[in-house]
């Protein structure tokens, strides 16, 4: 009973920090019920233009396309796994072991519901489960690549992805309350600084996975369309594409910008202790990264943009095979 006894009870904004888990995934939910609402007529259309090959393909260009994939699903997962070590012992130097516990069992109980709504979108057929449907069934029926060890070792692959696209994330949301946790010592101008570099690196890392991401469904989805020798489709992909990386890049400033607000609220403790004058605490919060002015966040905003630049990236990197000797 002494041990309980000597637990400090936390600062009321410790628990407002647990708010920051809610925004990316409000930000999510609502892309995947707006594209499950618009997405079917996309569904639809490539999944019946999957279902024929058109004559004249050039397996030059398929094989070149494929390459391609291969390339962006190796960067994707080496970058989840190396994010997910990251993370692991980024927790464990900055919680004791309760409240570890606590974000770790956050964690899996957002993997669990991630991997659930997986489920879902493929049972239920729902429209996302057309941007794996689309590509897997072109190359199931391409007589160039349609051998059952290289399809069974795409699924694999693909499953594997899709698994660390829940879990990566899932992570990562459950972490970011830890950015804005009072430290044990309260907070100080250094506890400040390191806070907004820490909430900057993990920015940095959720928005690396999310361009990945998108770069990774655009190569997957456009090797359909050489596969079927149809390349009108790439008009339906590069908008499905963009749409997603639009929906991450907001999820990326859903996790940046409260959090970096939250910090700027924590900052007037410290300026109040330092007795910063009102008249310099603009520049004050500027030198240290807390300022909310676009031109004093132009790398954290390029970051955000990731995801939504990496859409039309993708068309370069599709198309790499048309870069070659001839």
């Amino acid at each position: 009973m002494a041990r309980w006894r000597n637990i400090q009870p936390r600062p009321p904004q410790d628990y407002a920090g647990w708010l920051l888990l809610s925004y990316p995934l409000v930000v999510f939910l609502v892309g995947h019920w707006l594209f499950d609402q618009i997405g079917k007529p996309f569904a639809d259309h490539v999944l019946q233009a999957a279902t024929s090959i058109a004559k004249g393909g050039n397996p030059n260009e398929v094989i070149a396309d494929g390459h391609v994939w291969a390339a962006t699903a190796h960067a994707y997962l080496v970058f989840s796994m190396f994010m997910l070590i990251y993370l692991g012992r980024w927790l464990g130097a900055q919680a004791r072991r309760r409240t570890a516990a606590a974000h770790v069992c956050i964690a899996a109980t957002l993997m669990a519901v991630g991997t659930g709504f997986l489920e879902y979108v493929h049972i239920g057929n729902r429209p996302m489960n057309a941007i794996f449907l689309f590509t897997y069934q072109s190359v199931a029926g391409s007589e160039l690549l349609a051998s059952m060890q290289m399809v069974a070792f795409i699924n694999r692959t693909l499953i594997l992805i899709n698994l660390l696209g829940i879990i990566a994330p899932a992570a990562l949301i459950a972490l970011v309350p830890l950015l804005v946790r009072e430290p044990i010592s309260g907070w100080t101008e250094r506890e400040l600084i390191l806070r907004v570099r820490e909430t900057q690196t993990l920015g940095l890392l959720a928005s690396i996975l999310l361009a990945l991401g998108v770069l990774h469904m655009y190569a997957w989805m456009s090797w359909a369309p050489e596969l079927l020798n149809k390349q009108q489709l790439e008009t339906v992909v590069g908008s499905v594409t963009f749409y997603w990386g639009s929906v991450f890049t907001l999820m990326l400033a859903a996790i940046y910008l409260p959090a970096l607000m939250m910090l700027q609220k924590r900052s007037e403790i410290v300026m109040d202790a330092l007795q910063v004058p009102l008249i310099d605490r603009a520049e004050w919060l500027r030198c240290r990264g807390l300022s909310l002015k676009i031109f004093n966040q132009v790398p954290q905003a390029i970051g955000i943009l990731a995801p939504l630049i990496a859409a039309p990236a993708g068309r370069l990197l599709a198309n790499l095979g048309q870069l070659t000797p001839k």
